[in-house]
């Protein structure tokens, strides 16, 4: 057995239902030619309920079994127990079709699963208990039986999930409702030095009236805008910090709200040598918003030398590929730039395949801890009982290696997997971190179905720097602190890559 397996074998023996474990086992048995060995561990994983047939399926690591005839029968088992275990979470009572009107037992009963599913899953009981969940259960009641629509209902739901100030525990309205919550006018904000600042402006009336770019919006239907939004936005935000809160609505959802209606903005119009102006503006539809067109990924090769790859997304391995893909020319630069300050997360496998490229050894990521309930524990009052998952250390990778100097930028938009690369990267000790706090959350969130179309999900997995700091809750601290100016956005000079550059440039003279 090989140390791999010796690895997850003992992770399996320390919690058997930590099916993952079985499966990279079971992996690195196929891949070294272990069929036997391979099956042994698939056999296992089913036995601990492993569900999500498709990890085994498709599969690149079991092409190798395929031919087997124990492959076939094998597969029909994952589908079953995953069906079965489907219908056990999201019955059909659960997963129906889009209900324009909900009854008052159809709302109580959605308020009870997302109450319930958050009271056992959610990776922080300490908040629970704090918020002293089942009493806010009790004063949501009320308010789930009196909602006089479906608009109302989403919205108490949103709110009793934002008290606990994390960002991947949330409550979202069926498809067919979008347009009733997240429509908003054609333009681009952003919150520069306290002010909400026009970063884009794709409303034609907006246009006609002069009103572009760099402009600061002032107040919304009279009210100064912050009020504004802080009044009729952040009540329904699940946000686990203010620089996540000030992405959340000054970037994502400012103005959200009904498609169609109409708002009055009072902006400063810097063009006009500061004139004020009062300007009407209609939400448009949810598929119609103003789109920010950040690439997911690009590669810049500076005259200086200095390579900046932008990573707005980790959501597929076609990031890492692409830059797989550049490192011929990324290897001849002097330093590289890694721009995740944009970057909402996705997989963080993604983002570890691009760092394997510049560690000089073995690198950890994340600890990740998970709640570990178990029924017959209550007896001894171990209910908040904790499983920590063994440390993941991630290999260099053996071909590819770039050894000059390295600068992460990241801020208040890196989110999620992009804050697990962030951690990885402090924990490789390559490079300084250069930006602002990232936004305080990731973990792995478990998404269930509500009553007439609507969906949630609670955050399950707890992360932290592998000696246990926190992040989430707080953020990740930059090396060196940089913003955004107003002076700088109006100019088009982005701030914090220039004091990367900089301090890249000092190390290579």
């Amino acid at each position: 057995m090989t140390t791999a397996q010796l690895y997850f074998s003992k992770a399996y023996e320390i919690d058997p239902s930590m099916f993952t474990s079985a499966r990279f086992a079971a992996v690195i048995a196929a891949e070294t030619g272990q069929t036997d060995a391979a099956f042994a561990w698939l056999e296992r994983a089913y036995q601990a309920k492993m569900t999500n047939v498709n990890q085994i399926r498709n599969s690149k690591n079991f092409e190798k079994l395929h031919a087997d005839p124990r492959w076939a029968p094998l597969v029909k088992k994952f589908e079953a127990a995953e069906q079965a275990e489907k219908e056990f979470w999201n019955g059909k009572q659960w997963t129906g079709s889009y209900k324009a009107k909900l009854s008052e037992d159809e709302r109580v009963a959605g308020l009870s699963k997302v109450w319930s599913e958050i009271k056992f899953n959610f990776a922080f009981p300490e908040k629970l208990q704090s918020l002293q969940w089942d009493q806010l259960y009790l004063q949501y009641l009320p308010k789930v039986r009196a909602a006089k629509d479906n608009v109302a209902y989403y919205q108490t739901l949103m709110e009793m999930v934002a008290l606990l100030k994390d960002g991947h525990t949330n409550v979202y309205p069926p498809d067919e409702e979008l347009d009733m919550f997240y429509a908003k006018p054609k333009i681009l904000t952003e919150l520069v030095e306290g002010k909400v600042i026009l970063r884009q402006v794709g409303d034609a009336q907006l246009q006609k009236a002069g009103i572009s770019a760099g402009d600061e919006v002032l107040a919304v239907n009279g009210l100064p805008v912050r009020l504004y939004m802080e009044k009729n936005i952040a009540p329904f935000v699940s946000s686990p910090t203010p620089q996540d809160m000030d992405v959340r609505l000054y970037q994502y959802g400012f103005l959200i709200g009904k498609a169609g209606e109409s708002l009055t903005l009072t902006l400063t119009l810097q063009k006009q040598s500061g004139e004020t102006v009062t300007q009407a503006v209609k939400r448009a539809p949810y598929k119609d918003r103003l789109s920010s067109g950040d690439a997911n990924y690009e590669l810049v090769m500076r005259d200086d030398g200095i390579a900046v790859v932008t990573l707005g997304s980790f959501g597929n391995f076609e990031v890492a590929k692409a830059f797989i893909d550049d490192f011929s020319k990324i290897s001849s630069a002097k330093a590289l730039i890694l721009d995740v300050r944009a970057n909402g997360g996705g997989s963080g496998n993604v983002g570890f395949e691009i760092l394997r490229t510049l560690a000089n050894g073995s690198f950890t990521a994340a600890r990740a801890t998970v709640r570990n309930y178990r029924a017959a524990s209550r007896i001894h009052n171990n209910v908040n009982k904790e499983y920590t998952y063994p440390q993941l250390t991630i290999s260099p990778n053996p071909t590819l290696h770039f050894n000059g100097p390295v600068v992460v930028l990241a801020g208040g938009q890196t989110f999620s997997a992009a804050e697990d690369f962030v951690v990885a990267f402090k924990n490789m000790k390559r490079g300084k971190v250069i930006g602002g706090l990232t936004a305080g959350s990731t973990g792995q969130p478990l998404g269930f179905t509500l009553p007439g179309g609507g969906e949630a999900r609670v955050c399950t997995k707890n992360d932290s720097f592998p000696d246990g700091t926190a992040f989430v809750g707080t953020g990740i601290v930059p090396d060196i602190s940089s913003f955004q100016t107003l002076k700088d956005l109006r100019q088009k000079t982005d701030t914090v890559l220039e004091r990367a550059v900089a301090e890249l440039t000092a190390q290579m003279k």
